[in-house]
């Protein structure tokens, strides 16, 4: 509720701010569809294709762009009412040839060509923060305060790992245990990401920052609400880094390790809660 001889001002909600992932490689799909500027008509395209069309440029558009803005496309589709719900997207192509059956070929291979190499390797998990609500002033003068009235915090978490079916036994073993202990570490990113979201509508709700003109007011949340996700930024780099094994020994000494800080010859990588995109307004 609203306190009494206070002034709301409407906070227009949550938005993103979106930016291309640094690592992109730009002669991946050379040739192929590409965003240039115009994200809803893409979204267009993908909304009217058949299935197997949908799958085939949503794939290909992982691969250029990277899975966070595949996902705000998918949004708009979903959005526009005319298609299914947006599927989600979790996931990045391993194009190893299925029959491999050498750790190192791999490690090698996702090591040169993990959309993740310069920051958290082979996974990474990227919770996004939106807030909303009523900006409301009480009191005048030195005791002039801000708080935040119906505030609202939204969690959009996308955890994108590699995928791959490989053929060979050995390997096959190898890959998939390696990848449902690195599934494991990953749920713990998100379950940091899903409890600060209590922590933030919390911390809104009581929120009460003193400033000396109302005009200050919406910095003042803001720089509240960015103290918040260093925090939260701090618990997730905690959690890092973190060793998974690749492990193509069959019971020899022979095997790789997944690590997601210091990378040797062996090294594959781990995952990582990675840079957090969260918004203010």
């Amino acid at each position: 509720m609203q306190a009494p001889a206070s002034i709301a001002h409407r906070h227009p909600g949550p938005y993103r701010q979106v930016r291309a992932p640094a690592d992109d490689d730009p002669g991946v799909c050379g040739g192929q569809l590409r965003i240039a500027g115009r994200p809803a008509a893409v979204a267009a395209a993908i909304r009217s294709a058949d299935p197997a069309t949908q799958g085939r440029l949503i794939g290909q558009l992982q691969r250029q762009v990277g899975n966070e803005l595949v996902g705000q496309l998918l949004a708009m589709t979903s959005q526009a009412g005319t298609g299914p719900a947006a599927p989600s997207v979790q996931r990045w192509p391993v194009s190893l040839p299925a029959a491999t059956s050498d750790c190192a070929v791999v490690v090698n291979w996702i090591n040169a060509h993990s959309p993740y190499r310069q920051s958290s390797g082979w996974a990474r998990t990227r919770p996004e923060f939106g807030w909303g609500g009523d900006f409301a002033y009480a009191g005048s003068g030195d005791s002039l305060t801000v708080s935040v009235v119906n505030p609202t915090v939204t969690l959009n978490t996308v955890v994108d790992m590699p995928t791959w079916t490989p053929t060979n036994p050995s390997m096959s073993r190898a890959w998939t245990a390696m990848w449902a202990d690195l599934g494991r570490h990953e749920t713990r990113h998100e379950d940091v990401a899903t409890t600060w979201k209590d922590t933030l509508l919390s911390r809104l709700t009581s929120l009460s920052l003193p400033i000396a003109r109302q005009a200050d007011g919406p910095a003042a949340v803001r720089r509240a609400w960015a103290g918040w996700l260093a925090e939260h930024q701090a618990d997730q780099t905690a959690l890092d880094p973190f060793t998974a094994m690749l492990d193509c020994s069959a019971g020899t000494d022979e095997s790789a390790a997944a690590d997601s800080g210091d990378q040797t010859e062996s090294a594959v990588a781990a995952g990582d809660a990675g840079d957090d995109d969260s918004s203010t307004a």
